[in-house]
C-alpha cells in the first residue's frame, strides 16, 4: 500500500500517509515540521513495516486547531480508523510527548518507542524558549510566513534546530512554509494526558530508545536524559554532528539506528 489522502477522523481532517506492509510503525513529527520530515526514511522502513505518518492537527494539510483536543487521542483515533491495535512509534520533539502520553494511556497499543529529542508534558521549557516561540507566532501574523521563515532560519537562538547543511535547511524551510495552518491555530487548546507524564515515566514498560543530537538545546538534551533515567530498560543514543532533528540532518545514520532498534525489539518478542 502507498497512499496519502485526507481522512475525516473524529470530526477533524487529517492528512495521512500509509506505505508498505508488515507490522505497523507510526512516525510522529515535531514542531516546525510535518509528515514530510520522514520522506527520506519511508522507502527503507516500508520494506519491513506498514508506515503510518500524518500531519498532526495544526500542521501541514490537516485541520487547524479550533477547539480543545488531545494529541494522544488523535493518535488513538487514527490507529482505530485504520483498524490497528498495536504499533511501534517514532516520535520527534513534540511528537515524542504525544508518543509518551499515548504509551501511558494505552500501553497495550505500543510495541516500542523511539523518541528523538522528546518533549515531555509536565516538564516546562525555559522562558526564553517560550518567548522565542511567541515571537515567531507574532512575526508570521505581522509580517507573513515567508518573512517568518527567513527570520527563523537566520535566528541565532534557533541554531540548535536549524540544520547547517543546505539540503536539510531547505527542507526545513519548505515544511515551515507549508505550516500556514499552524499560525491560524489556537495552540492553547491542546490538552495533555493527566496526570502529567513527567512523574509517570516508570509506568512505561515497552522498549524505549532515546536519541539526542550533539548540538541540540541543553534543555532538550536534559529532557531526553531524564526520560532515559526514569524509564527502566531504556537506552540513550547520542548522534554527533546534528542538532534537534537528527532524522532530517543525518537521515542514513538515523534510519540505521531506527531499524536496528526495531529489529532488536521484534527479536525479543
Amino acid at each position: 500500500m502507498n497512499r496519502t489522502a485526507i481522512h475525516t477522523i473524529g470530526g477533524a481532517k487529517f492528512n495521512v500517509s500509509v506505505q508498505g506492509q508488515g507490522s505497523p510503525l507510526v512516525l510522529l513529527h515535531g514542531a516546525y515540521c510535518n509528515l514530510d520530515v520522514w520522506d527520506e526514511h519511508v522507502e527503507l522502513l516500508s520494506r519491513s513495516f506498514t508506515v503510518i505518518r500524518y500531519d498532526q492537527r495544526g500542521f501541514g494539510r490537516s485541520d487547524a486547531i479550533t477547539d480543545t483536543f488531545s494529541p494522544y487521542l488523535d493518535l488513538k483515533a487514527i490507529l482505530d480508523y485504520f483498524g490497528l491495535r498495536q504499533a511501534s512509534i517514532i516520535g520527534s520533539c513534540t511528537g515524542g510527548a504525544v508518543a509518551i502520553d499515548f504509551a501511558l494511556a494505552y500501553p497495550d497499543y505500543v510495541e516500542q518507542l523511539i523518541l528523538i529529542a522528546p518533549s515531555l508534558n509536565g516538564n516546562p521549557p525555559p522562558m526564553r524558549l517560550v518567548w522565542e516561540r511567541l515571537r515567531d507566532m507574532h512575526r508570521v501574523k505581522r509580517e507573513g510566513i515567508e518573512r517568518g521563515a527567513v527570520r527563523f532560519l537566520r535566528s541565532r537562538f534557533w541554531r540548535f534546530a536549524v540544520p547547517r547543511e543546505r539540503r536539510a535547511r531547505t527542507r526545513l524551510k519548505d515544511m515551515y512554509l507549508a505550516n500556514g495552518v499552524h499560525y491560524r491555530s489556537r495552540l492553547t487548546m491542546q490538552r495533555p494526558l493527566f496526570p502529567l507524564a513527567r512523574k509517570r515515566l516508570r509506568e512505561i514498560s515497552c522498549p524505549v530508545v532515546i536519541v539526542e543530537g550533539e548540538w541540540d538545546h541543553l534543555f532538550n538534551r536534559r529532557t531526553g536524559r531524564y526520560v532515559h533515567e526514569q524509564i527502566y530498560h531504556s537506552s540513550l543514543i547520542r548522534m554527533e554532528g546534528c542538532g534537534h532533528y537528527p532524522q532530517l540532518e543525518l537521515p542514513l545514520e538515523f534510519s540505521a539506528i531506527a531499524l536496528s532498534a526495531l529489529k532488536a525489539s521484534a527479536a525479543r518478542r
